[in-house]
Formats: structure tokens, sequence, C-alpha cells
């Protein structure tokens, strides 16, 4: 059975960058193109991220891994990483690992939008 990699894309709205994860968040040995792409932009000055979690089938525990990585990545920065619709079972993940008390979680994207205006 052929895996869906993971892809990212970013887009940029305000002061926001917004990257959309689809496939298996699952970098494993290899490349890790969610934690490179924020690290990326963190080098840029970039501090707030939101996270669209609609595209993801699954997430391993390295990828679990990689959120926690960008995580503090970015907090040593005093920057945000918001997440936005992530599935039900990668819900499932992020409460059994406990990163949903870590990471706001957001439903809608004007609304995830709108809290970092706080």
């Amino acid at each position: 059975m052929m895996r869906r990699p993971t892809k990212v894309i970013s887009r940029k709205v305000d002061s926001v960058r917004i990257i959309r994860v689809t496939g298996r968040l699952d970098p494993g040995d290899g490349p890790d193109p969610l934690s490179d792409m924020i690290q990326k932009f963190v080098e840029e000055e970039e501090i707030d991220f939101l996270l669209d979690l609609r595209g993801v089938t699954y997430i391993s525990s390295t990828g679990v891994g990689s959120l926690i990585k960008c995580y503090r990545s970015v907090l040593k920065q005093k920057g945000h990483v918001k997440l936005f619709s992530p599935s039900q079972s990668v819900r499932n993940i992020l409460a059994i690992s406990k990163l949903d008390g870590v990471f706001e979680i957001f439903s809608d994207e004007k609304a995830a939008l709108a809290s970092f205006k706080k």
C-alpha cells in the first residue's frame, strides 16, 4: 500500500502564517517538512503559526514529536502555535499525548485567526 507523504504549504494572513498539512504526519527517520518549514519562518522572524490539520490522515509518535519541536522553537521567540480542524483520530492522539492542553485547538479558521489579535 502506498502511503500518502506529508505535504506542507503555507500562506500568510496578516501576521499569522497558516501552514496546511496534508497526508501522514509521520517523519520517522526521514526529513520533517513541517518542522523544517516552521524553523525557516522563525529564522525570518515570523512567530505566529496556525497549523491547518484538516488533511492529516494519521499522526505517529514522531509526528507528535514534530509538533512539540515546532512549539518549543516558536515559544523561544515568544510566538504561538495553534491548531485548526484536526480530524477526530488526530484529536484522540493529541488527547492521549496531553497536547490538547498545550495547544489551542480551533474548528473555525476565523476564530483561530482572531485569537492571535488578543
